[in-house]
């Protein structure tokens, strides 16, 4: 890990603090450098990493202010938007629950990481952390990888997932086990063992990290974390195929998705609650919350119900129906605007005086299977079986076509990148194209050709690597070098990779293969003895 002086502190490499251009400087002698940095660090706090960039460009002061204080935090913010960090209660808590974490790193990495704590008086240490570990790993032409440990089931493991602090990994084997493991002074220790009746399905914690949702056949596991131990709270058994589980944003409501219904959860007083019914007449495909928790919709096949959280009670809001199936449904990250995939033809609404109203339908030639929207709000991802992915781009209040993806073969999945600068599309005949945003437009970045099916597809957690698997057995990872997209470390297995999936911090990945579960460390090639 490379950070450069700031005085007598530490700052991030990669922020060179000039200014290129006249464009970028026009603003440099306004009025609003007059601003008190207790007002401007106000501001700062509620914008988002690229809100940050932006600000840099035009404001010399800004962006002094900027790279000392807001830059990590709001990157930080980015990949843990719901996590309500606290100060630690002592001193010596306080490093006892970083020491752990920083075991993986070199020696030089760790004295580097303790310069770096002292600097900052244990202020805002693990956000500036994070992004110093993005910016390496970002920057770095090459990377390796390092074992450093392995998760073993009697069966397949078919499911992983990380904490959103990183701390706990679960995998789901079809053993009918789960097995919760912790990260502890650098090594992965399985820590908890669920064991249930039937075949599991899915697993998820819930936004704070607290409680985790493990699923089988018919029945729901509510786990919670007390004092550091994992502890079995809720047993829900459902008549019916359960199909999904969702968390509202902050964590306080769950719904879960059966064959035809979706009961709503609600935690009152550290207990979770049945709260609300929702019945469908056709098999439910998907549930979703809005970013504020307030707006539920579920979509079944032939309707779409919007539900409101109004004081404590749900409340149905609009039923959309359609003559063909509904396949997911998407909120933008403002919350006001919401997108239907349906065969005939999406649809996008719009929230207008606490009402929904339909803003605009989208063209494709055929039934259209998948709907996102960018992580901005601003632009909207559809796929579709003619073998099209379109862009479309918020421009006053109307949706605008701004490009077409075409492929030799169908969409197997498409996506926006977690910082919406990029957006990938999968194929079944073994191709992956990666778009860029670049100068207001839409453009190809690379067309990635496997000889083997593409399994898998994820991006890192800050947008800058691309995860890919091929049912040719082999992981590789690909990121941005001087604008373009290259590969930059292959990972061989000897067996079919079912599931994988990035740390919150990027640093860490895990790949289930067979009955073993392998958590590695990802380090820059060219600076491997320093991280």
């Amino acid at each position: 890990m490379h950070v450069k002086p700031l005085g007598n502190c530490l700052r991030p490499s990669g922020s060179d603090g000039h200014e290129s251009s006249e464009e970028r400087a026009k603003f440099a002698n306004k009025n609003i450098t007059t601003l008190p940095d207790e007002l401007l660090v106000k501001i700062f706090s509620n914008l988002d990493t690229r809100d940050l960039l932006n600000c840099q460009l035009v404001n010399r002061r800004w962006q002094e202010l900027i790279d000392d204080h807001m830059l990590a935090p709001a990157y930080y913010r980015r990949c843990h938007p719901t996590e309500r960090r606290t100060n630690p209660l002592t001193a010596e808590r306080y490093h006892s629950s970083i020491r752990g974490w920083l075991a993986g790193f070199s020696k030089l990495g760790r004295e580097l990481a303790e310069r770096l704590d002292k600097c900052l008086q244990h202020k805002l240490f693990t956000e500036r952390l994070f992004f110093s570990i993005a910016k390496v790993l970002a920057k770095a032409k090459a990377l390796t990888h390092q074992d450093v440990g392995i998760i073993t089931h009697s069966r397949w493991v078919c499911k992983t997932s990380f904490s959103p602090d990183g701390g706990y990994l679960v995998t789901v084997s079809w053993d009918h086990s789960a097995k919760i493991s912790k990260l502890v002074a650098g090594q992965w220790q399985e820590k908890t063992i669920v064991q249930l009746s039937d075949p599991l399905n899915y697993v998820c914690f819930s936004p704070d990290g607290r409680h985790l949702v493990i699923v089988s056949t018919n029945c729901v596991k509510v786990w919670r974390l007390v004092n550091g131990q994992w502890q079995e709270d809720t047993t829900i058994q459902h008549s019916r195929l359960v199909t999904n589980v969702c968390f509202s944003p902050d964590g306080r409501h769950f719904v879960i998705a059966s064959t035809n219904d979706a009961k709503v959860w609600r935690l009152v007083n550290g207990q979770w609650q049945e709260e609300t019914t929702i019945q469908h007449s056709r098999w439910v495909n998907d549930v979703c919350f809005s970013p504020d928790g307030r707006h539920l919709i579920i979509a079944s096949a032939n309707a779409a119900k919007i539900w409101e959280l109004v004081g404590d009670q749900w409340r149905e809001k609009a039923t959309i129906r359609h003559s063909s199936s509904v396949m997911g449904a998407c909120f933008s990250s403002d919350g006001n605007y919401l997108a239907i995939a349906v065969a005939e033809a999406p649809t996008i609404w719009k929230l207008v005086d606490g009402e929904w109203e339909q803003s605009a339908a989208v063209e494709h030639s055929g039934s259209v299977s998948k709907v996102s929207f960018s992580p901005d709000g601003n632009h909207l991802l559809t796929s579709s079986i003619d073998r099209t992915a379109k862009i479309w781009e918020l421009v006053g209040d109307q949706w605008q076509q701004k490009a077409t993806i075409e492929h030799a073969g169908f969409f197997d999945s498409a996506f926006f990148s977690p910082d919406g600068s990029h957006l990938v599309t999968i194929s079944d005949v073994h191709t992956v194209k990666i778009w860029g945003w670049v100068g207001g437009q839409w453009q190809e970045k690379r067309t990635i050709e496997h000889s083997s099916p593409v399994v898998e597809v994820s991006f890192s957690p800050d947008g800058n690597h691309l995860l890919i698997v091929s049912s040719g057995r082999t992981i590789k990872i690909w990121g941005g070098v001087d604008g373009q997209w290259q590969e930059k470390a292959t990972i061989a297995n000897t067996g079919i990779v079912r599931s994988t999936s990035f740390s919150p911090d990027g640093h860490h990945l895990v790949t289930a293969s067979g009955s073993n579960a392998t958590l590695w460390v990802l380090k820059s090639k060219e600076n491997a003895d320093d991280c």
